[in-house]
């Protein structure tokens, strides 16, 4: 009997014995591409957990080095597009977190001269600002915020709760500045 068909009929010792076969193989593939060894280890463990889940679809046609080595090349694909997103994310917010800490800074002025909920809710959208302003500054309830701006209670609280949110990230933000600031 082949490994393909003990494996395919879920034989653990069949498995095994590939896995002590290839590990190293796969391994130097990965690591040939990747160039550190604990992203290597994860792919490697991949490729294994891939192989034993989709064994039912091995075919008696290609050999197992090639079949296994093709699970290989997708987890390697999907992990270099897994990488470009993430890339992408990083930088999207490397350059939000600059524009906000450039703002921050621009408007620090504004802290220092007493108008604070104006400082903070300069970024928000004009209803979410609206209904922050209405709410921190006189002291109004849901219902009469909604009442004024013709909105729901619902739509209220859940600007108001967007709007406090982006003020305790600005807040965090401060903190973070004044902390790094203060060290040099």
């Amino acid at each position: 009997m082949t490994p393909i068909t003990e494996i395919k009929k879920g034989d653990q010792v069949a498995f095994q014995a590939v896995y002590d076969q290839y590990h190293a193989k796969l391994f130097h593939y990965f690591l040939k591409r990747t160039r550190t060894d604990e992203v290597s280890k994860e792919l490697t463990q991949q490729s294994f957990i891939k192989l034993w889940q989709s064994r039912h679809s091995l075919s008696d046609a290609y050999s197992l080095d090639t079949q296994l080595f093709t699970i290989a090349s997708s987890i390697y694909i999907d992990h270099l597009r897994k990488q470009s997103v993430e890339r992408k994310y990083q930088f999207r917010f490397e350059e939000e977190f600059q524009e906000e800490t450039t703002s921050i800074c621009h408007s620090h002025s504004d802290y220092e001269s007493a108008d604070y909920l104006d400082a903070v809710s300069e970024k928000l959208p004009p209803i979410r600002k609206n209904v922050f302003m209405l709410k921190i500054a006189k002291g109004y309830s849901n219902k009469e915020i909604a009442e004024q701006l013709s909105v729901s209670i619902k739509t209220v609280e859940d600007h108001y709760s967007k709007a406090l949110k982006h003020v305790r990230s600005l807040v965090s933000i401060l903190l973070l500045l004044s902390n790094f600031l203060f060290q040099y």
